[in-house]
C-alpha cells in the first residue's frame, strides 16, 4: 500500500481483523515520513498564507476565524456597546486585533507570553518575551508613525473585568 509515496506495510490484527488495519514502517521508513511532513508544514508558506487570508478579511470586512478566546471577549463586549470595529486589521506588515473609530487601534495581548509588565519584571523575562515585547514596541512605533493611536489590553484587565467598551473609545485609558 502506499500513501504519500511511501510504501506502508500492512499487518490484519486477527482480533480486530474485520475493522482494523495497522500499519507498520520500518524507521527508515519513518524518518523519511516525519522528514516528508516537516517540509510541508514550512513556517515561511504558513506566514504567507496567514497574510493572504488576513487581506483577503480585509478587503472584504470580514472577521474571519478567532485567534484567541481574549479577542473574542473583546469582540463580544464591544458588539454588546454597538461599538463599530474592524477585527484584525493589516496596517504595514503587521497585523493588529482592531481597528476601532478615530484611527484607533487595539491589542490584546495575553500576560505571559507578552510579559506584562506588572507581573513579570523586564529583567526576568524570557527570550520569547524578550522577543515579543520588541515585537510589540516596533509594532507600536510604526503605527504611530502612520497617525494611529495603539492601545494594549492586558489579559488581566479583561478577564478581571476592569475594561470597558467605553473606556476603548473614551479617553479614559492612557494610550501607550
Amino acid at each position: 500500500m502506499f500513501i504519500g509515496g511511501f510504501e506502508i506495510q500492512t499487518v490484519l490484527i486477527p482480533a480486530f481483523a474485520d475493522c482494523m488495519l495497522n500499519p507498520m514502517l520500518t524507521p527508515e521508513e519513518q524518518a523519511a515520513w516525519n522528514a516528508h511532513k516537516r517540509r510541508e508544514m514550512n513556517r515561511h508558506l504558513a506566514w504567507k498564507r496567514h497574510a493572504r487570508t488576513a487581506l483577503v478579511r480585509q478587503a472584504t470586512g470580514v472577521p474571519g476565524r478567532v485567534y484567541n478566546a481574549l479577542e473574542a471577549k473583546l469582540a463580544k463586549l464591544m458588539d454588546e456597546a454597538g461599538i463599530d470595529y474592524q477585527w484584525q486589521f493589516r496596517l504595514g506588515r503587521y497585523l493588529f486585533d482592531f481597528l476601532l473609530p478615530g484611527r484607533l487601534l487595539v491589542e490584546v495581548h495575553g500576560g505571559y507570553w507578552h510579559g506584562d509588565p506588572r507581573r513579570y519584571p523586564t529583567h526576568r523575562l524570557t527570550p520569547t518575551q524578550q522577543r515579543n515585547a520588541r515585537h510589540d514596541e516596533v509594532k507600536a512605533e510604526f503605527a504611530r508613525l502612520c497617525g494611529y493611536r495603539v492601545q494594549v489590553v492586558w489579559e488581566h484587565d479583561l478577564l478581571a473585568g476592569k475594561v470597558s467598551a467605553a473606556e476603548l473609545v473614551g479617553k479614559e485609558r492612557d494610550f501607550k
